[in-house]
């Protein structure tokens, strides 16, 4: 095995699983009104999401390191994108729950 091979099947995943990390401190570290939607190029990263899912699911003839690293890498960034979901839809429940207008339930009918 080269060199050049042996940085592709053992380098690549370790920077894939390390990224995907990194995805995750960034995602519970980031302030909450900085998530945004996925808009235009930017939904590249589902169908990369879903294509690493599925290599790891339903992958029969992958390694098992292959469908290993792949499947810890979806379920990484899954954690980052509902974690900053989550962190952002409980601080825009906070910001409206602190502005002067009356809640929901308090409004009179119309």
């Amino acid at each position: 095995m080269s060199l050049w091979e042996a940085l592709w099947r053992f380098g690549a995943p370790v920077v894939f699983v390390v990224g995907a990390a990194a995805a995750v401190l960034v995602a519970l570290r980031d302030p909450p009104n900085r998530f945004s939607r996925p808009r235009g190029r930017q939904w590249a990263w589902v169908g990369l999401w879903l294509m690493t899912a599925g290599d790891s699911a339903f992958g029969t003839d992958r390694s098992w390191f292959e469908r290993a690293w792949k499947g810890t890498t979806a379920l990484l960034f899954a954690v980052a994108v509902t974690a900053a979901a989550w962190r952002h839809y409980r601080w825009r429940k906070h910001v409206r729950l602190t502005d002067d207008s009356p809640s929901l339930d308090t409004r009179p009918d119309s």
